[in-house]
């Protein structure tokens, strides 16, 4: 397992999935409301970070940034000719498990890294510039939940990913599916269903609506969903395996 989140850590898909995020969230950051004429309010650095993420940029690009680490990499080994040394080494269930963790944790960390590094840069610039000198918990914590949410989205759109790189035997398929499926989620939503906040995925990042208390139906949704989609993309995997 070490050695499969070492080489998608590594690999060129995750470096520009890392700073694409970080470059979106960046973007999306209101810098029109930040007055620099006095001193910012308190947690005015969070305030900024969970703006950044809930903007059209971000949800406009989490599909691609979370297939683009992994989600093609069983694609890339099989038709590289990588399997033929791997799994003897390995055996099919170990690679299965190594590969979906890994898909689904490329998808996760790359928006969980991009969003620590640009949370601590703004934190470093703005909170000087505040007027309190206390870190304000309950704005970094409801900042840490929501680049939580993008993670758990990210690996769940990475899983989907992997899925229709199995089925489809194509890398535009694990790239391509993913996007399709979430745009088709937000045009279902907004022009047929818009009760239907499950359906939505900017919902999802922002937590805006009424999940219950703390969210509570908001994480059991994404945490459900990722597990479904893990498994599938285990199902499908080793089945495809057995065939090889």
């Amino acid at each position: 397992m070490k050695n499969e989140l070492m080489r998608m850590m590594r690999s060129r898909g995750f470096c520009i999935s890392f700073w694409l995020a970080a470059a979106a969230v960046i973007a999306g950051t209101p810098w029109t409301e930040l007055t620099l004429s006095g001193l910012l309010e308190s947690g005015a650095f969070a305030d900024l970070f969970q703006k950044a993420l809930s903007s059209k940029i971000v949800c406009y690009v989490m599909p691609v940034i979370a297939v683009l680490p992994w989600s093609d990499s069983f694609l890339v080994e099989w038709k590289g000719g990588f399997l033929k040394s791997a799994l003897p080494r390995t055996g099919r269930r170990a690679y299965m498990e190594n590969k979906l963790l890994a898909v689904a944790l490329g998808g996760f960390l790359a928006w969980a890294f991009a969003g620590i590094l640009v949370l601590f840069g703004y934190f470093l610039v703005f909170f000087p510039m505040e007027k309190k000198g206390a870190v304000p918990a309950d704005a970094l914590r409801a900042a840490a939940e929501m680049l939580l949410r993008c993670g758990l989205i990210g690996g769940i759109f990475a899983s989907l990913g992997g899925i229709s790189g199995v089925l489809g035997g194509s890398s535009y398929l694990a790239f391509g599916i993913p996007f399709v499926a979430y745009y088709f989620c937000m045009i279902l939503q907004e022009r047929y269903f818009p009760n239907a906040l499950w359906l939505y995925p900017p919902q999802w990042i922002s937590g805006s609506a009424d999940w219950g208390a703390n969210k509570e139906g908001l994480w059991l949704f994404l945490i459900l969903m990722l597990f479904v989609a893990c498994g599938a993309h285990a199902a499908v995997l080793y089945a495809r395996l057995d065939e090889l």
